[in-house]
């Protein structure tokens, strides 16, 4: 799939910004900032008390081999900055994961416009990267988020809990070419998987989130989950690898003081998500799922042996809002499952959740929208489950029963698909060729164009052939 963390300049600074260099070797004491005569620390550079920086500044990081670690408590953004590695370097801001309540690196909403830039940041007691909100349902309703915020060729890793955790109004975030793993190690040794909260990015009611080309592997929960009313997500081109729960969750389970039922009165928990293009591959629950989602689109997705202890590879589960007699907690409506390539080792291949609590709750209202999919389990014939009352297959059944039950994936195959370390199809794969022509897709994992018929799946290997031989 060709992710590459390409060490690029960053973009320039606003104009008439200043820039400000920080190294290991400066003085907060005698420095002025200048590339001869850096300052020492990060939090000097930051703290208002020192009136170094303004809006529209940039604030560059020596990185040089062996003297590229800031050892700092806290970095707090509070007006729109650059934060960088100088161009060819590499610098590592480091916080101690021991330090309650503290977060690595807070963006406030009054630093909406910043940009983290070819960064590698570790721990935080809480978070790697925290977008501060001060919107609240009760108190500040016309609040906003840390918005308008870019992550960019940054390495985020070893946090207490969620790698990036995105608030609620925090809008327009971008997070693009960045490797995340290793979340959730504040939490002790042994720690069931069941008391752990530590995604890769946690966004609760930020709209229009972008998630593209990163790579997100080893984290103790869900890999990428959008939820609270998380409006026009796009989640693209991402590997994401060896989740401890799911790899990518459209919508979740919020508590109900979370959503703004003015812009929400039904309490969706993410409203017309895309994920596309993503080679999903190891996770204990979940490889896409699906929770009080609103037209969401599902597409050319590559999913590989998840569900290990539960859920399926294409999953409707039930939200339940902390039972709040106010909530919603409706079932997923208007969705398209479209020219995914599913390859399970024994999980599930899809299901949608019943639960009788609260006077019945399911996972999906109505038809999944599910076609043009591939389906394979190396153990023996995929399953598929759908626990609505009334079903046929509730206990399970074959993609042929799943047709008749729901009436979707009629023109789905199961077949022996095999995908590669990178989710790439080998010459001859049957999902090449069989899927559906998709506006809403129209480049693959590696940014390759997609044509006529479409491959299923993250990977399209026709357009591979092409270059290979030639000719088009």
């Amino acid at each position: 799939m060709r992710i590459a963390f390409v060490v690029l300049a960053s973009l320039a600074p606003a104009a008439h910004g200043a820039e400000w260099f920080v190294s290991t070797a400066g003085s907060d004491a005698n420095g002025n900032g200048s590339l001869a005569l850096p300052f020492r620390t990060l939090s000097h550079v930051l703290d208002p008390a020192n009136d170094i920086v303004s809006a529209g500044d940039t604030v560059t990081l020596r990185g040089l081999p062996g003297a590229n670690v800031y050892n700092e408590v806290e970095v707090r953004l509070r007006v729109p900055l650059t934060l960088r590695s100088r161009a060819g370097e590499w610098a590592h801001i480091a916080c101690p994961l021991d330090v309650p309540d503290t977060v690595c690196v807070q963006i406030d909403p009054e630093a909406s416009g910043s940009r983290l830039s070819r960064l590698e940041i570790s721990g935080g007691w809480y978070y790697g990267v925290f977008l501060q909100t001060d919107w609240d349902s009760q108190g500040n309703p016309s609040g906003t988020g840390a918005s308008n915020v870019i992550v960019e060729d940054c390495k985020i890793h070893d946090t207490g809990r969620d790698a990036i955790k995105i608030t609620p109004k925090c809008d327009d975030v971008t997070i693009r070419r960045t490797e995340i793993w290793n979340s959730g190690a504040g939490y002790p040794p042994g720690t069931p998987l069941d008391d752990k909260n530590a995604e890769g990015i946690d966004n609760v009611n930020g709209a229009r989130m972008i998630v593209q080309d990163s790579y997100i592997h080893d984290t103790a929960t869900t890999g990428v989950y959008f939820k609270g009313g998380a409006a026009d997500v796009v989640i693209e081109r991402n590997r994401i690898e060896n989740a401890g729960v799911a790899g990518i969750l459209v919508g979740f389970d919020t508590s109900p003081e979370f959503f703004d039922t003015t812009l929400n009165p039904g309490y969706y928990e993410a409203i017309r998500g895309i994920v596309r293009n993503n080679c999903v591959r190891g996770a204990n629950y979940a490889g896409i799922g699906l929770y009080a989602a609103q037209n969401a689109i599902v597409a050319n997705n590559t999913i590989v042996d998840t569900a290990n202890l539960g859920h399926a590879a294409l999953y409707f589960g039930v939200t339940f809002q902390d039972y709040d007699p106010q909530a919603g907690r409706p079932a997923s409506v208007g969705t398209q499952l479209r020219n995914n390539l599913v390859v399970q080792n024994g999980g599930r291949c899809i299901a949608i959740r019943h639960s009788d609590e609260l006077g019945g709750l399911s996972g999906l209202a109505g038809n999944p929208g599910s076609d043009w999919n591939g389906f394979r389990d190396t153990t023996g014939v995929c399953e598929f489950v759908d626990a609505r009352p009334g079903s046929p297959i509730d206990g399970g059944g074959t993609l042929a029963q799943w047709r008749a039950a729901v009436n979707a994936d009629t023109n789905s195959l199961a077949a022996a698909f095999v995908v590669d370390a990178n989710c790439r199809l080998p010459a001859g794969s049957p999902a090449i060729d069989r899927g559906e022509a998709l506006a809403s897709v129209v480049d693959d994992i590696d940014r390759d164009a997609r044509a006529g018929a479409y491959d299923i799946g993250a990977d399209e290997a026709r357009v591979d052939a092409i270059f290979t031989n030639g000719f088009e």
